[in-house]
């Protein structure tokens, strides 16, 4: 781009040359100096920095413009003034362009402001953390693992360790965060004024985490441990069964968890095997499997009657369509049909001769996957030889012959509880040698929706016998990576023993997954749980 730039004579350009000599003359370029900087910042704020504007003729004569007009890229890094001085943020750090503009033309230069701060939780000497100590015996590190991503908006992160010395070191470092707590404790949770903040300064990108320990004046630092910062929230709810409560409790990610449905909103019946439709009906089983099915409108604030509880209405695991029109559940080895919206009985589903349970219905609505089982499945779900097979919806809740997308070489694995991916390319199941109900030895699987060879989620699944079940999909996100939740009998660092399982949450990357890749990432703790409490079956809706 060309610039005809009418200098106004006797202005002060701080040029060694008479601007006035060059009115009129073409404009070439600007550019702005210092043209990369680090400046460092912390709650107090950082020093000023004061940038300049260098305009360049095409004559090759260059000088320095006073009058341009400045701006920032991220005003969460800092912000600049109408004369070039930029003042970082007290609040976090970041990179951000600072560019001076001149009719048009630019020239940029590029910031980094690095957050500093130290934490001391208690009186904690911090001269004893200087420079790098021998490695610890053991690797003390309890939660979280290394390698794990977190939505940006998760709320906070309790972060733990094995109690091995007087006083620690906790040092969170990226480009532009290096945030220090002391603390005598064996544990440190991220306060609401401080995890924000490097969750939503570094979303997108990787922390560092570094522990340091000293005892007697001895100096140990574990190797560091990665968390990934998802660039963006996770949206909607998270609605599980617990036994605890005999019925659903919620969490709106990122929020507190409340009662949702459960006995006492029930009249003292017990509440599961619950599924909820994008018309906000909740379909649920009452005190137990092969009992009662009941629905109940909560697309108001509070739920309405329940419909279809009575004699001749039953169901153990569900599914509705996309629309909401229908309604199928899983009964002794039949598909039954309902109305989505009144609870009205339609008819027995033809899916084949076999006996069928575990349905979910694709987001596209032209495909159920179902498990078919070799003994019919009881209300508990107890059966074997299951395995994953897909009927095409044809219309009008009807359905093709169902076609296996895959059954275990070994007779005795079990192959169970389908769940399609929100944008319908990977369906995510469980294998296990039990008979499909709560075993330890249930693991998380995902395959291609045309089938093909399953994927093991190693690092989802973290260990074994840990009782990995019921993995269900998170709203789709527009981002390159899914999320799944599950019920695991794991431990929550030192907070949980992993006798009860509880909702954990895991990263997917769906190229990974079609490269043949492990997709998952290390699972974390869904933040706002009892812990101890008895959770399963986590529904994950907008």
């Amino acid at each position: 781009m060309t610039l005809f730039l009418t200098l106004i004579v006797g202005c002060d350009t701080s040029s060694s040359v008479d601007s006035g000599d060059y009115a009129g003359v073409p404009v070439s370029s600007i550019s702005v100096e210092p043209a990369e900087i680090t400046l460092s910042t912390g709650p107090d704020g950082g020093d000023p920095q004061q940038f300049t504007a260098y305009v360049t003729y095409e004559t090759g004569q260059t000088e320095v413009i006073p009058w341009v007009d400045w701006s920032v890229s991220n005003w969460s890094a800092g912000e600049v003034s109408e004369d070039g001085v930029f003042t970082p943020s007290s609040i976090n750090g970041g990179t951000t362009w600072v560019t001076a503009n001149l009719a048009g033309v630019e020239g940029q230069s590029t910031v980094t402001v690095v957050f500093e701060d130290q934490v001391f939780e208690q009186d904690v000497d911090d001269s004893l953390f200087t420079g790098d100590g021998a490695a610890p015996a053991s690797d003390p590190w309890l939660y979280p693992e290394d390698g794990v991503n977190v939505p940006r908006n998760t709320p906070s992160l309790l972060f733990q360790w094995e109690d091995t010395a007087e006083s620690y070191e906790l040092r969170f470092r990226s480009s532009i965060t290096d945030i220090a707590i002391y603390t005598t404790n064996d544990s440190w949770e991220a306060a609401t004024e401080t995890w924000p903040v490097m969750a939503s300064t570094n979303a997108g990108g990787t922390l560092e985490l570094t522990l340091s320990g000293v005892t007697d004046g001895s100096l140990w630092t574990a190797e560091p441990i990665d968390i990934q910062v998802n660039r963006l929230d996770a949206q909607g709810s998270i609605i599980y069964w617990t036994t605890s409560q005999e019925g659903l409790k919620e969490i709106v990610y990122g929020e507190e968890a409340e009662n949702f449905f459960t006995r006492y909103e029930a009249d003292g019946h017990c509440i599961g095997c619950h599924v909820i439709s994008s018309k906000g009906m909740v379909a649920i089983t009452y005190d137990g499997g092969d009992q009662e099915l009941g629905m109940t409108d909560f697309a108001g604030d509070e739920p309405e009657t329940v419909l279809g509880l009575g004699e001749g209405f039953y169901g153990n695991f569900k599914a509705f369509s996309p629309d909401g029109q229908y309604l199928l559940a899983s009964y002794m080895g039949a598909l039954l049909l309902y109305d989505g919206q009144t609870g009205e009985y339609l008819n027995e589903v033809s899916v084949g001769s076999d006996d069928v349970t575990h349905v979910d219905w694709s987001p596209e609505g032209d495909q159920i996957v179902i498990v078919q089982a070799e003994r019919q499945p009881s209300a508990a779900g107890h059966f074997t030889e299951g395995r994953i097979a897909v009927a095409d919806h044809v219309g009008d809740g009807a359905f093709d012959e169902p076609v296996v997308l895959y059954a275990p070489d070994d007779a005795s694995r079990n192959a169970y509880y389908p769940a399609f991916s929100p944008d319908g390319a990977w369906i995510a199941f469980n294998q296990s040698y039990g008979d499909a109900y709560d075993d330890y030895d249930a693991e998380l699987y995902v395959m291609p929706r045309e089938g093909g060879e399953p994927i093991r989620l190693d690092r989802a699944n973290q260990g074994d016998d840990l009782s990995n079940s019921w993995p269900k999909w998170g709203p789709l996100p527009d981002d390159d990576i899914l999320w799944l939740a599950f019920a695991s009998r794991r431990a929550y660092g030192a907070i949980t023993d992993g006798t009860q399982p509880q909702i954990w949450l895991s990263a997917f990357d769906p190229a990974k997954a079609a490269a043949g890749e492990d997709p998952s990432f290390p699972a974390f703790w869904l933040p706002s749980q009892e812990p101890d409490e008895n959770n399963h079956l986590p529904v994950w809706v907008e």
